[in-house]
């Protein structure tokens, strides 16, 4: 049994950067003005009524404007989390995209799935999330719904120190 969940993973896992190499590198993106690229992060912490850890995130902003959360979740009982082994982590984009596709020094991340609110939360693997909040880098690919156009942009965190103190 622990063969099959093994091959399965395996499986997902190199779909996932066929996939990532698929829509980063075969398609043309535009860069990201470089004065966007330069984020400072918020921490903001929620507890439940007993206070408990219910989610850390960071807000992300660029030129104070909100872009970004990176949030690591210790509880949900939003439908599709319940089961979710906690805690577990996810990142929130503001815009309508068609897809999105993340990288940092040692992860790919990319993600189709269909949008029916402006803001999209993409559950993300924890390696993912250790890698932004350690190394204070990532590079995203947007691929817009609404004109179908493309962008990329390596985005840096000013205050990096600031993210890592928000999930000790």
């Amino acid at each position: 049994m622990h063969k099959i969940i093994l091959l399965l993973l395996v499986h997902v896992l190199s779909a996932q950067a066929d996939a990532f190499g698929d829509f980063a590198r075969t398609n043309y993106f535009s860069e990201i003005d470089p004065s966007f690229l330069q984020l400072t992060a918020e921490c903001r912490k929620n507890f439940d009524e007993k206070k408990n850890k219910k989610a850390f995130e960071i807000l992300f902003y660029s030129k104070g404007k909100h872009v970004f959360d990176l949030n690591k979740h210790y509880s949900s009982h939003h439908e599709g989390h319940k089961n979710l082994k906690t805690p577990f982590y996810s990142i929130t984009f503001w815009n309508w995209f068609n897809a999105i596709a993340i990288e940092t020094e040692s992860q790919q991340f990319v993600s189709n799935t269909t949008q029916k609110t402006m803001r999209r939360n993409e559950l993300i693997p924890q390696e993912l999330f250790d890698d932004i909040v350690t190394t204070g880098t990532f590079t995203v690919y947007f691929h817009y719904l609404m004109d179908n156009a493309k962008s990329m942009g390596k985005f840096t965190i000013g205050n990096s120190d600031d993210v890592r103190s928000c999930f000790r």
